[in-house]
């Protein structure tokens, strides 16, 4: 459960890093860039913890497609921006994606262990 904690720190915080990329996009370039780096750092260290114990592609995937979704609220909700049908399409396959991933996964341990069992 540890290493799952570390995942969402580190998506939580490349969410944050991302926001900051807006910020020095838009209004204070200096604070937003600085913030994004920090940021986006803390989200990689956070990440590292996690592929330690998680399979790095299942990480990965979680990492950007969680991301992506709250990124693309965060846009919506904040900073005004379309939340088109097309959006929708593709965010609901990356989710579809992102469970079939961990589903497959599941199914190759349980595999694993069934034939180291034998």
């Amino acid at each position: 459960m540890y290493y799952w904690f570390m995942l969402f720190l580190a998506i939580i915080t490349e969410v944050a890093s991302t926001s900051f990329m807006k910020m020095a996009s838009d209004s204070s370039p200096a604070l937003g860039y600085t913030m994004m780096v920090i940021f986006i750092s803390i989200s990689c260290f956070f990440l590292s913890l996690a592929v330690r114990r998680i399979p790095l592609a299942i990480a990965y995937a979680m990492w950007e497609g969680v991301g992506l979704l709250l990124i693309s609220l965060m846009s919506w909700y904040f900073f005004d921006e379309v939340f088109s049908n097309t959006k929708l399409i593709a965010i609901t396959l990356l989710i579809t994606g992102m469970v079939v991933m961990n589903w497959g996964e599941k199914l190759s341990e349980k595999k694993a262990l069934e034939e180291k069992e034998l």
